[in-house]
């Protein structure tokens, strides 16, 4: 048995990825303890879900879409990880799992020895679950200083994953391309869902978003969509979820809401059983993202697509890019230009009553996660 330390830099409330490779570890005997950023302090600060013990740091209210606040918390994020590691009741650790590019700081202070663990003992796994430098980028992409800043994350997420990272898995086969094209060698595992029974299709037409709320673009285009669709046609819409700019797209929706021409509701954070609830009461969901982020371009796969699909649901993303080719490849829905709000309107339009298929679940993306994990812990 190993005992694991995962890191995320959010509340895991939920991660999806981050818990379901942590439940895979889990069934094959090993202990997992998940350290999570509780950023708006509100979440329990120990549960155990499925065997594993999810930890959540507070270190300071830390509100979501600050710039230097947001810094400064990820610093005392990963100081008090560190530390729980470092304590004699912790440590023996067998692996650190860092999830995204945020928390490798963690596993190299512990893998060089720091803070009292033993030199050269721990293997660090880097979970590459997007390019995290790009999320710099999203408030203003063409920032110079923004782009000075993305260009130093990268760098320094490439020098790691090079030079003391002892594996690297990524969520895309687009991603792994972009890896590779900078000699880095990594290991794919999608972020697909277990097959779920297929939902009946919603009583009433509804487009959904549920899942991370980051960039206010995907919901003025949606807004303008929907706008262009005639009353009688006209889809609901739920929207859920929390991050950076989850307040302020909840109140576009709810001011447009106000003006009468739409039925929409807006929810907070979610838990795995209410994301049953949710999709039941969704017909279509959305996954668009604005080009201009960087990493869509370069293989991005969205995970509310795949849930979506594992619940019968059909999805909208965007076209010209590797999320367009595998959801049309796969029958799992529609793909539309970013900024075309009419073909959008279209293409939410034909897929109301659509029941789609997941044609891959987790069962390969676990046999390749594992294979990792025992090459670096000698299993």
């Amino acid at each position: 048995m190993a005992r694991v330390a995962a890191v995320v830099s959010n509340g895991c409330a939920p991660d999806p990825r981050v818990m379901r490779e942590a439940r895979w570890l889990v069934e094959a005997g090993h202990e997992v303890t998940v350290h999570a950023f509780d950023r708006l302090e509100e979440l329990p600060e120990r549960e155990e879900i499925d065997g594993v013990s999810v930890v959540r740091h507070r270190v300071g209210y830390t509100p979501y879409g600050g710039t230097w606040s947001t810094v400064r918390g990820l610093r005392r994020f990963r100081r008090s990880v560190i530390r729980w590691c470092s304590d004699s009741a912790n440590n023996g650790l067998d692996l650190i799992h860092c999830h995204d590019a945020d928390t490798l700081g963690v596993g190299r202070v512990l893998a060089q020895g720091g803070q009292g663990v033993r030199v050269g003992t721990l293997p660090v796994l880097f979970d590459m679950h997007d390019l995290h430098h790009t999320w710099v980028l999203m408030p203003n992409p063409r920032s110079i200083v923004r782009r000075f800043v993305a260009s130093n994350y990268e760098g320094k997420m490439l020098a790691a994953a090079r030079n003391w990272v002892s594996g690297v898995v990524t969520s895309s086969v687009g991603f792994q391309s972009w890896l590779a094209e900078r000699d880095i060698e990594s290991t794919v595992v999608e972020n697909r869902p277990l097959r779920r029974e297929a939902l009946p299709p919603a009583e009433r037409f509804t487009v959904g978003y549920i899942g991370r709320v980051r960039e206010v673009e995907s919901f003025e285009l949606l807004l303008d969509a929907l706008k262009s669709i005639p009353d009688e046609s006209r889809p609901s819409l739920i929207v859920a979820g929390d991050g950076t700019r989850a307040r302020e797209v909840a109140d576009m929706v709810r001011a447009e809401a106000a003006e009468g021409w739409l039925s929409a509701e807006v929810f907070g954070a979610f838990d795995e059983p209410q994301l049953a609830e949710l999709m039941r009461d969704i017909s279509v969901m959305y996954a668009m993202y604005p080009p201009s982020r960087g990493n869509i371009l370069e293989g991005a796969l969205p995970v509310k697509m795949f849930d979506a699909a594992s619940f019968g649901r059909p999805s909208v993303v965007n076209a010209d890019c590797h999320m367009g080719e595998v959801c049309e490849t796969e029958h799992l829905g529609r793909a539309v230009p970013w900024g075309d709000s009419l073909a959008l309107a279209e293409a939410l339009c034909s897929l109301k009553g659509e029941l789609v298929e997941l044609a891959r679940d987790s069962a390969d993306e676990k046999v390749r996660f594992m294979q990792v994990v025992d090459g670096l812990i000698g299993a």
